[in-house]
């Protein structure tokens, strides 16, 4: 047995073991008899062990032992050893020292992974019987075909002199499992493993999981939801040529009514058990996904944040009318994505009182951000509504941004070292050092079709946006600064912005952008908007829209593949674009979608992996040569999908890759089919 004293597991007892044995000779160190020392090398200082073993291996020991190893129902490994007096006892403060050791090499030597010598060894008279254990947390990372289990009585006096000492390992069928999560919110999504031994050779697994002897899965690692709260034994039976064996875990699984929700998380949410009170920090592990359902209110205590390492799907977007409710009555500290690579996605959503960050998205993250209401957050030096670090494949779409404060940086959006997407939000009322955006160290943004507006800087200079390090586009924005500030400060780089309305923030194409077209300067004329700048105005109900006669109309970027949803030119602002933020129900300037003589129509929309781009050509069109083409938001061709050619009606797939065949990110993209009568683009949204 090794003792080792570093790497990230240590083992314990380490400490205690040098100090009984002293070797002042260095390590590695062995001891034999107590008296007899040999320092050296290993593995070749193992033949200098000999001539000392060789001296001891006749001597007679005054114990008899046996030893067994077993797991528990409380998942425990339990070291058992029955031992009887055979010889006289010389020894004092004699001790059952249990020990777990881990096979590191099949030749000669187990690393001591669990150490514990806290039982008195009470035997004393020859023909004296008695049984001690001992049980350790099973560690689910241990592979149990190289665990050993030890038992030793030893002095721990003197010389520490050991009596006698026994080692075993698992043998025959032995019914192991883990479970990913054992307490939860219904719906529970609990995550079975079986790590059974033999490993190899296992005829069948039958699994019951909830305690009623009814055997549900005979799936070796089975996934199963919970849905009704309860307290729930598990059972795993295994077979091998035909004998069985089966472990009962009691009360393993424990399924909540989400009143005081704490740890990992997973499984789905759903309405029925409003409202989720998260009474400490929360996780999603690597592995694991939670699911939120429309209508859901989750509510968290002050301080507490959730955590994105596996997959969060938030998504109202079947039922905009029941939006799922994220906050908390005094502060909490928001969403909080690392390293989180599974496609996870934020829809629907209304989320505020956050004091640290509404979405934190970190190391290298995959998040898309549509169709919610963010306001009322704050922060200090992150943005407060959403904060991007070293993450390129983000969608920040059709949001409404409000209302939110940051004591030392961004009120709106931040992103560091992040190239992400950012079409047709309302970017309104914030409050912050600048007071709509701050994009720094190679944030080359790609912002269209937003509506940034009454936004304000506490800065001793007012700028709306800083941009440091990062030269983003900006593409048929509104921008309206608050009085006496200016859009941009732009150090190490300017933005190209082209066909951008900015109001009260500089004069036409005169200012300094490169490649400046189409900007304009002029009061959009919004319906409604807020009578001053900052968070003491509540842009969240105000109107942001344009008013008939608006500047802003028509004016976007001329090319089809921006047009508005109606096939008109693009439309500056939120509203306008083929992905333009819907105007309220009810509201007379709903925009009204006019057919073309031919059309197409893509399902499903948002996509993954593939989406169908389906064609409804007139006869005249069907006659023709027809070129259907696949872009990104920076007007740049992905891929050709067909070229040139005569078609009838048809349906065609795109699978997501660019004419490379390479695998395209997260993002809104334009499907452009030409054909002899006309241009049709139409937005279609890939998430992954």
């Amino acid at each position: 047995m090794i003792w080792e004293s570093g790497g990230p597991n240590p083992s314990p007892g380490y400490a205690e073991r040098m100090s009984m044995y002293n070797p002042g000779g260095g390590v590695p160190h062995a001891r034999f008899g107590g008296t007899m020392s040999v320092v050296g090398g290993m593995p070749s200082g193992a033949m200098n062990y000999l001539p000392q073993y060789n001296a001891l291996i006749n001597t007679d020991s005054p114990l008899d032992m046996n030893v067994t190893m077993d797991v528990n129902d409380q998942n425990e490994l339990v070291i058992s050893t029955d031992v009887e007096v055979t010889g006289n006892i010389s020894t004092t403060n004699n001790k059952v020292t249990f020990i777990v050791t881990l096979e590191v090499d099949d030749d000669w030597f187990c690393v001591v992974m669990e150490y514990d010598h806290n039982t008195d060894f009470d035997l004393t008279t020859i023909g004296q019987t008695a049984t001690y254990e001992k049980a350790f947390v099973l560690n689910p990372s241990w592979d149990l075909s190289k665990i050993h289990g030890v038992a030793m009585v030893q002095s721990y006096t003197s010389n520490y002199l050991i009596l006698q000492a026994k080692s075993t390992m698992f043998t025959g069928l032995l019914p192991l499992f883990s479970a990913n999560i054992t307490e939860g919110p219904a719906y529970l999504g609990v995550q079975f493993t079986s790590n059974s031994l033999p490993q190899t050779g296992i005829d069948s697994w039958e699994w019951d999981f909830d305690g009623d002897g009814t055997f549900d899965s005979t799936d070796e690692n089975p996934f199963h939801m919970y849905t009704t709260p309860g307290v729930y034994d598990v059972t795993l039976r295994i077979t091998v040529g035909g004998e069985t064996a089966e472990t009962t875990a009691t009360d393993l699984i424990n399924v909540t009514d989400g009143s005081n929700i704490t740890g990992d998380l997973s499984g789905i949410w759903l309405s029925d058990f409003n409202p989720y009170n998260v009474t400490d920090d929360v996780s999603i592990a690597e592995s694991d996904e939670l699911v939120i359902q429309p209508g859901v209110e989750i509510n968290f205590q002050s301080g507490n944040m959730l955590t994105v390492y596996g997959k969060f799907t938030a998504d109202a977007n079947v039922d905009t009318d029941d939006p799922i409710i994220m906050t908390s009555a005094t502060d909490w500290e928001g969403i909080r994505f690392v390293g989180s690579t599974d496609n996870n996605l934020i829809q629907g959503c209304e989320i505020s009182n956050a004091n640290v960050c509404a979405i934190s998205i970190e190391n290298g993250s995959v998040v898309d951000v549509i169709e919610n209401k963010l306001f009322n957050n704050s922060s200090a030096s992150v943005g407060a509504a959403i904060d991007v670090a070293s993450s390129d494949d983000v969608l920040i779409s059709r949001n409404i941004i409000a209302n939110n404060t940051s004591s030392n940086l961004i009120g709106g959006i931040g992103a560091i070292d992040s190239a992400i997407e950012i079409s047709n939000n309302v970017i309104v009322n914030n409050t912050g050092t600048y007071g709509a955006f701050s994009l720094k160290n190679g944030s080359d943004a790609m912002i269209v079709n937003n509506t940034i507006a009454n936004n304000e800087s506490t800065n001793g200079t007012p700028y709306e946006m800083f941009l440091f390090n990062a030269m983003p586009i900006f593409k048929n924005n509104i921008i309206v600064d608050e009085a006496d500030s200016t859009s941009f400060f732009a150090p190490f780089g300017l933005p190209e912005v082209t066909y951008t309305c900015i109001y009260d923030g500089f004069e036409g194409n005169e200012y300094p952008f490169p490649n400046a077209i189409g900007n304009i300067d002029i009061n959009p004329l919004f319906e409604a908007p807020t009578a001053g700048a900052g968070v003491s105005y509540d842009g969240l109900n105000a109107s942001w829209w344009l008013q008939d006669g608006s500047p802003c109309i028509d004016a976007g970027d001329p090319d089809a593949m921006y047009n508005d949803p109606d096939g008109t030119r693009n439309d500056m602002g939120a509203y306008g674009g083929p992905n333009a933020l819907t105007l309220p129900v009810g509201n007379d300037d709903d925009p009204i979608t006019v057919v073309a003589n031919s059309n197409i129509n893509i399902y499903p929309n948002p996509f993954n992996p593939q989406t169908s781009i389906a064609l409804n050509l007139t006869d005249s069109d069907k006659q023709n040569p027809v070129s259907v083409q696949v872009y990104n938001v920076k007007g740049q061709l992905v891929r050709t999908l067909v070229d040139n050619e005569i078609l009838t009606n048809a349906s065609i797939i795109w699978d997501g890759t660019d004419n490379t065949g390479r695998h395209t990110s997260s993002g809104m993209y334009f499907a452009k089919v030409n054909t002899q009568s006309n241009t049709i683009t139409k937005k279609m949204v890939l998430l992954k």
